[in-house]
């Protein structure tokens, strides 16, 4: 009985063996492909592309929202140098504001 024992497992290692390193090889190019499918997808934009567009999406409201700052801190340098009773120093002083503001406005329109 010892001896069927041992000639049946070798048997079944053999066997095992066998089919293990013949489809080893049909598994890995599975993957393979799979993974250079996913890669490719991944690549040409049509797996992720949501992300991509939602980021965009959100990249473009918040250069809108920083103009939209901007626009309304220059219309109040606008209205404080509209009075007429301020020093040559602090006019002056608006004033380099005023452009400053438009620099960032110009600069924030420009990557939209």
């Amino acid at each position: 009985m010892t001896n069927d024992y041992r000639d049946a497992a070798r048997e079944v290692a053999r066997d095992t063996r066998w089919t293990i390193f013949r489809f080893l090889g049909v598994g890995v190019l599975c993957v393979g492909l799979l993974a250079a499918l996913g890669f490719g997808l991944r690549l040409t934009g049509v797996v992720g592309e949501r992300i991509v567009f939602e980021e965009s999406i959100q990249r473009s409201s918040a250069v809108q929202s920083a103009i939209a700052a901007d626009q309304a801190v220059l219309a109040q340098i606008e209205s404080r140098l509209a009075s007429g009773n301020l020093d040559p120093e602090t006019r002056a002083n608006l004033q380099a504001q005023a452009a400053a503001a438009r620099v960032r406005i110009q600069t924030m329109e420009n990557q939209r």
